[in-house]
């Protein structure tokens, strides 16, 4: 169905994607219950004018019932949590579409939450707490809750040690481009030192003290 996929950056990878979970159509589900309910009755009951009553109204409720099934199969078809390696989305809507897009190091910390009846079936909230303006972001239905927040974490230290392998990458070759190579021969001065202290040592005659020491400062 036509936008029911995110749509991925340019180098971007997606790492879970999924629409709500089958709880979402709780409602239809008991809704359609009530209709079926109606026909029951109308099968029961032997007077005419209120069988002709309830079939009016059983047809009614079956129309609006169908209608709403099928809307709400569309809006469950276009609404899509997932989690790339760049950011946490969702993104619902037919007509009027919304969306959120949550980088992942923006991200502060992920909560989920079940009832008991969401654990038996599968089914809970997930909630992130991300820096900025948005604050917390609650995403309702969602399969497996707790895997869901495994796979976030291990996406945010994933981008952790990307941004540090690409901050080391920038310092040395900024490093580089200053050509900043230590020198490879020793100082003049350090020269001059050593041979001034093979000198006072007796290891160095005067005239060839001086010879040297001439020659190094003509290097200069």
């Amino acid at each position: 169905m036509a936008a029911s996929q995110l749509q991925l950056m340019p180098g971007e990878n997606m790492v879970l994607s999924g629409n709500p979970h089958w709880w979402y159509f709780w409602k239809q589900a008991a809704a359609g219950l009530g209709v079926l309910a109606l026909l029951f009755l109308l099968w029961s009951v032997d007077a005419d004018w209120v069988s002709t009553a309830i079939g009016w109204i059983a047809l009614v409720a079956f129309v609006v019932w169908l209608a709403n099934t099928i809307y709400e199969f569309v809006q469950w078809r276009t609404t899509r949590f997932a989690v790339t390696d760049q950011r946490v989305a969702y993104q619902s809507g037919v007509i009027r579409r919304s969306g959120v897009s949550i980088p992942l190091n923006r991200i502060n910390n992920v909560n989920f939450q079940q009832s008991m009846i969401a654990r038996m079936l599968n089914n809970g909230v997930v909630t992130i707490e991300s820096a900025g303006e948005t604050g917390d972001s609650i995403f309702e239905n969602i399969p497996d809750p707790e895997h869901v927040r495994t796979v976030i974490f291990a996406q945010m230290q994933a981008d952790e040690q990307a941004d540090s392998q690409r901050d080391a990458a920038a310092i040395r070759d900024a490093l580089q481009g200053q050509n900043l190579a230590p020198p490879t021969s020793p100082t003049a001065q350090s020269r001059l030192d050593e041979l001034e202290n093979l000198h006072q040592r007796g290891l160095v005659s005067d005239e060839e003290f001086e010879v040297k020491r001439n020659q190094i400062l003509e290097e200069l």
